[in-house]
Formats: structure tokens, sequence, C-alpha cells
């Protein structure tokens, strides 16, 4: 099948942006090869695939089209990551229609990601969250879906597949469904009642910019460790640090936050995939979103070559654990802590003799330890409901 993908591909713009002052070879292109140049190439051999999305056509972003070559430029211009990684550069999707895009970005991912290669999907809008759900879903019935965003992207017909309403297609179908989606950095004022009660109806959940401005980002930690896709809307951040938007956005992510929830995404074990959606070129300010963009690919590339070999890599029985009962509630909580990197994880019942094992915060233990229900196992009990 691989040697197929050399019709599934353009070529890239292999111009270079220089972004810090140091030599050439300390730049991040000399840690990545491109497809077209490889002959009997083994794929498996890298660490990373990116693949470039040009297509905006269910986006009102048309200009997200041009962000993978441009993107490409200053990303390779970055200072190369802190540890060795093979990073391969497939190239950018091809495809006469939507559909026939969908199903060869459909299969690419499913097959590098049972090759154990991550793959990191950049630009167009986010409606292709759809086929890289449903490459994830061959691999694992079960997986769970974190997006990065300031609204949900819900409409009422189950046919919208437009970036503005592709999770309501998502969800319409078995084949696709995640088990679980978590949206990250919501602004409520932005957030219709028919998207809330849809997000209820099928027991996802959201975490609001303001909570997050509250505990502060790290309180996201937990929510992208947990997934096994993340999808970034680049119009989650405010306008003012990234200006390529359609409509004014005043408020959102600040740069340096966007950059964390990516390297925070990198870290996680369980992640199999990324893509990074939504930021419209032609409305962009001195590329100062592009440059943006490169930057948080880069923080999470660089999450990637410093993973711990966390869970689920590592069995869960390995780490230290602590039960809390709750008195109040009659209710024993199992808590698992890896003292290396101060992680915690906490097992959540799903039937009479099952168990999940879900990330959470060492505040959700200390919230436990003073019998008080704990946020994110809450959230998963009542999800099993």
């Amino acid at each position: 099948m691989i040697e197929d993908w050399i019709h599934y591909f353009s070529e890239t713009d292999r111009s270079i942006t220089p972004s810090f002052e140091g030599g050439d070879e300390e730049r991040l292109i000399h840690q990545v090869s491109y497809f077209h140049d490889q002959s009997n190439i083994d794929v498996s051999g890298f660490d990373v695939a990116i693949i470039g999305v040009p297509d905006a056509r269910h986006s009102v972003r048309k200009g997200a089209s041009e962000l993978p070559d441009i993107a490409r430029t200053y990303l390779y211009g970055l200072r190369q990551l802190s540890k060795s990684m093979k990073i391969l550069d497939l190239g950018n999707l091809l495809g006469k229609t939507v559909d026939d895009r969908y199903s060869a970005l459909q299969d690419v991912v499913a097959e590098l990601c049972r090759l154990n290669v991550f793959p990191l999907v950049i630009g167009g809008g986010q409606d292709y969250t759809i086929p890289m759900s449903k490459a994830i879903k061959r691999i694992n019935q079960n997986f769970r879906l974190a997006i990065i965003d300031s609204k949900i992207d819900w409409v009422a017909s189950v046919n919208d597949f437009s970036s503005d309403g592709f999770l309501s297609f998502l969800c319409n179908n078995e084949e696709r469904i995640p088990q679980d989606i978590s949206v990250i950095g919501v602004q409520k004022y932005l957030l219709g009642q028919k998207q809330e009660d849809f997000i209820k109806q099928y027991s996802f959940d959201f975490l609001r910019l303001g909570e997050i401005r509250r505990k502060g980002i790290c309180c996201a930690e937990p929510w992208l460790r947990d997934a096994d896709l993340v999808s970034l809307d680049m119009t989650s951040v405010k306008q003012g640090d990234q200006p390529a938007h359609v409509s004014p956005m005043p408020n959102g992510f600040r740069s340096e936050d966007v950059c964390q929830l990516a390297w925070y995404s990198g870290l996680s074990d369980k992640l199999m995939a990324f893509g990074l959606f939504e930021l419209d070129v032609q409305k962009d300010n001195q590329s100062q979103g592009v440059a943006l963009s490169a930057q948080v690919i880069w923080h999470l590339l660089e999450g990637i070559s410093l993973r711990y070999n966390d869970y689920p890599k590592k069995e869960i029985d390995e780490y230290k654990q602590f039960i809390v009962h709750l008195e109040d509630y009659e209710q024993d909580i199992k808590f698992y802590q890896n003292q290396n990197n101060d992680r915690w994880w906490v097992e959540v019942p799903v039937s009479h003799d099952q168990t999940e094992i879900v990330a959470c915060d060492k505040s959700d233990f200390e919230k436990a330890s003073q019998n008080d229900i704990p946020e994110r196992w809450f959230r998963f009990i009542r999800k099993m409901k």
C-alpha cells in the first residue's frame, strides 16, 4: 500500500524562513526527510509523518488551504528538537473531490498508526478531523477525541460536515463516533443552547476558557493526556495573538497557552495523531498566525520527543497506589501516581466487574482525601450511567 502513496501526495515548497540566530545545521529541517526523495522507503523507521491538507472548501476560512506549505517554511527554520527524532514529510494530500481526500487521509493515517508512526496533519478545514477519527477508530474502537476550540462545531443537521458542524456528522455514525469527546477552551457566550444540549445528550464534556484562566493552563493537561486524537482550531487563539480571523475574536487562548497545550498533547503516550486547522493565511498579518502555527507544531514535536513512556506504555500497577475511602458516599476510589513526574490517574468503575483508567490531577486526589468527590472521577462516572 505504501508504494501507492506517491500518488496520494504532491511535493511541497522547500524554502526555509530562518527563525533564530544559529547555524543552518541546528535547524529542524535536518531532522526531516522528504517522501518524494526516497526510493523503497521504510516508513516504519520514522517517528512522525507530516501531512499537508491544502483544502478548505468546507470552511469559511478559505485561506486555510494555503497553510501547509507556508507553515513548513517557518517550522523547518526553527531549531532542532531536544532529542533525536526522525520526521518524514509526506507532502500535500491530493484528490479532486473532498471524498477523495477524506478517503486518502483515512487510509494513510490508519496505516501510519498501525506502523506506530505519529501522523501530524497541517492545514485546511477542521472537518478533516472526520477521516482522522475514522482512521483512529480502526485501531481503537474506544478512542477519545480532544478538540481545542472556542466554540462547539455542532449544528442541528447531522448531514453538515462543514468545519462549523462536523461534530454532529461525526457522531451520527458508529464507524466514526468516539467513545468520548472533550472540547477545551470553550467560551460560553459563543455556545448555543442546542450545542450544549447535544454535548450533554452524548455525555461529552467541555472545559471552559474561564475555568482554565481560574485554575491555570495545567488543568487541561489530564484532558489532553486521555486523548487518542487531538484536533486544534487555531481560531481558538485570540486575535491579538493570532490575527487570521474572519470575525473579531478579542478573547481566547494566548499564544503561549496554545503552545503549552500542544506540548502537553505531545507528551501523552496515549496520543496517536494530531491535526492543526483553520488558520486563514489570507487574513494573517505579517505571517504572525503562520509563525505561531509553526511554533505550536514545534512544541507538539518537542513533547513527543520527551515522552516518559508512561501509562498505557507502562502497566498501571507499576505506579504507587492510593485507596481513598469517601465516608459520606461509602465509596473507595483508587488513585495511581508516577512518582518520577507526579502524574496521576484514577480508576473508574464502568460495570460490575470492569474498570477504566482515567488521567487526573493531584488536586483530584487531594479532593477525595477531604471526603469530596473528585471532578475527573465524577465526570466519567456520570458518563457511564
